[in-house]
């Protein structure tokens, strides 16, 4: 790091000092940089040291594939589950030193730790198309569905979920839910253990099956590696084609990361 003397640093060094970025510090498997503006241009392979500084930079996270981001300051880490879409919204730093860390989860998973902010003004956001969480110093996860509705679970912490003008107060060992265009749920305590209620029964196509179950609310389903909407009480039903071996893949991921994996046997 420079060391000045004699004097204030000059303003170019002064913007690099106050520079504000999102930075690669781990890549598994197939991870994509895009910029929204300019998305079939400017897509590539993220690599480790990469840096997201704009609105709009984000990163694609492919099946079986996983990348952690950094925030410059320190101030907190991301890791980001397969099959997610992670973009900058806002990076900012006042005068005071105040720092603004908006970002938005379009659809897939983060785990995010944040330590507690120096300045009382700062703030960290995650938004997801259901509503926005806000933290200033805790462990959660965010997770977004296919139909873009939003979980969120708080390991430590306090995280604040808002949407239509209400707000939630989700405590560590709590969750709650938003479902486009409505309010935060109440939070509910969360269980570690994955348990799952499951039926196959035939569909009204003789070569397609159907798959119906009910899991902890908050928990993600995939069937085949294609996401499953699960229902806010938790339950679930999908008609897919019968495989030629007659074996589905159904596997259950609770919001720590824990999963458990089930082999059906079509009817």
């Amino acid at each position: 790091m420079p060391v000045f003397s004699g004097g204030a640093p000059r303003q170019s060094q002064q913007r690099y000092l106050q520079e504000r970025y999102l930075e690669v510090t781990e890549v598994s498997g197939t991870v994509t940089y895009d910029y929204e503006p300019l998305k079939a241009a400017q897509a590539r392979s993220v690599k480790v040291g990469d840096r997201l500084r704009r609105p709009g930079e984000g990163i694609d996270t492919g099946s079986g594939s996983t990348v952690k981001l950094m925030v410059d300051n320190g101030i907190g880490t991301l890791d980001v589950s397969e099959n997610s879409n992670v973009r900058v919204k806002n990076l900012n730093r006042s005068g005071s030193g105040a720092t603004s860390t908006d970002l938005a989860l379009n659809r897939g998973q983060v785990r995010a730790k944040v330590r507690s902010f120096n300045n009382r003004q700062s703030r960290f956001s995650i938004q997801t198309p259901a509503g926005v969480a806000g933290v200033r110093g805790t462990e959660f996860v965010v997770t977004v569905l296919p139909n873009g509705e939003t979980r969120v679970i708080t390991i430590d912490g306090t995280v604040a979920l808002s949407s239509t003008d209400r707000t939630q107060e989700v405590s560590a060992g709590y969750a709650s839910a938003i479902v486009p265009g409505n309010p935060p749920t109440l939070p509910t305590a969360i269980a570690a253990n994955l348990r799952v209620s499951l039926q196959l029964l035939p569909a009204p196509d003789s070569d397609k099956v159907r798959v119906t179950g009910v899991v902890n609310p908050i928990d993600s389903v995939f069937l085949n590696e294609e996401a499953v909407d699960v229902s806010p009480t938790g339950s679930f039903e999908v008609v897919v084609p019968l495989p030629s071996n007659g074996v589905l893949r159904l596997r259950v991921r609770n919001a720590l990361g824990q999963e458990q994996v089930y082999e059906l046997i079509a009817p």
